[in-house]
């Protein structure tokens, strides 16, 4: 390994180490830091093997230059501040816990934003949680987007955390979204099976991606109908970033509220409820405990802000010319 005075990191790979997946590469080779700090260094095309921007999936190759821009030591979570926030502890034992997350909250700290984190609020309330994913995960086990609220799970050590990542795996692990969607459906239920990747026009959104996307299983059931809109469960079979909201915009049914993939409609719509996010809530988890065996039925109900769209929206349907 080598350094520059701009903290640009290199590496040339050895033989021994062709065939490995250059974020286990990395983390292995790069001390103080984690692996899920190189994933995200990686996602933000700060690492490159022989000039070419690569993901984290990338199996390296025997005399592969790695370079990465900027490198800090450590990541910029390395001393995440414990701070005194409020937690909804859903349900909690000596192996994890469960929270209802609410919505405007960041679940990690990301880049320009480490302050105000479920991490914070975890690492001021508990002195045991898992390491395994580094200080700056503080054991959360799955994530959900800043804007959508509901159950989240956290691992208390670093068996029960490998214990439910492989649970998330093998889906396992059941989970249930309610999601309010613009338009109608023909149909009562339906699986929306398509690969997602990061978008090749702005790297910070993901799209479908036939060619080079990860497998992604959505399905869902309708719950409720309203003029131009459509109340749904949502069960997630795979866990991609973005994925209920990539799949439902891609079948022409954007949440509503989604500033990113929502349609002019959809955030019309959103406009016109009131509602400053997107209406989705993970409303229900169902599993084995990975530890003591149990079987584990959580459910959050859905937040004043969603409820009070959906009165609004019944309100309609009563009064064909809106609330007064």
């Amino acid at each position: 390994m080598s350094k520059r005075e701009d903290g640009t990191l290199s590496f040339t790979v050895d033989a021994g180490s062709s065939g490995q997946r250059i974020d286990k590469f990395l983390t292995s080779r790069i001390e103080n830091t984690s692996r899920s700090y190189v994933q995200n260094i990686i996602g933000r095309d700060k690492v490159k093997v022989n000039v070419k921007v690569v993901n984290k999936h990338y199996r390296l190759a025997e005399n592969d230059r790695i370079t990465i821009e900027g490198f800090k030591e450590g990541g910029p979570y390395t001393e995440v501040t414990p701070q005194k926030i409020n937690l909804r502890v859903v349900y909690e034992d000596q192996y994890l816990l469960v929270i209802s997350k609410k919505s405007g909250v960041l679940t990690h700290p990301v880049p320009g934003f480490s302050k105000d984190t479920i991490v914070n609020a975890l690492l001021y309330h508990y002195d045991k949680l898992s390491n395994l994913s580094g200080k700056d995960r503080a054991g959360i086990v799955h994530r959900l987007d800043k804007d959508t609220s509901g159950l989240l799970i956290i691992a208390r050590d670093d068996n029960t955390h490998r214990l439910l990542s492989e649970k998330f795996k093998e889906r396992e692990i059941k989970k249930t979204y309610t999601a309010l969607v613009w338009g109608s459906f023909s149909e009562s239920k339906g699986e929306i099976i398509l690969p997602i990747g990061r978008s090749r026009m702005d790297r910070k959104k993901m799209s479908i991606s036939i060619d080079r996307g990860r497998d992604a299983v959505t399905r869902f059931e309708v719950k409720e109908e309203f003029e131009n809109s459509t109340l749904l469960d949502i069960h997630p079979e795979t866990g991609r970033t973005h994925q209920i909201r990539v799949h439902l915009s891609y079948i022409g049914h954007p949440i509503i509220g989604d500033a990113i993939y929502g349609s002019a409609e959809s955030k019309k719509m959103a406009e016109e409820l009131g509602i400053g996010r997107q209406f989705l809530h993970a409303k229900r988890l169902e599993f084995t405990h990975p530890v003591t065996g149990k079987q584990i039925v959580l459910e959050d109900k859905l937040t004043d802000d969603l409820l009070r769209c959906l009165k609004i929206l019944r309100g309609r349907s009563n009064h064909p010319s809106g609330l007064s």
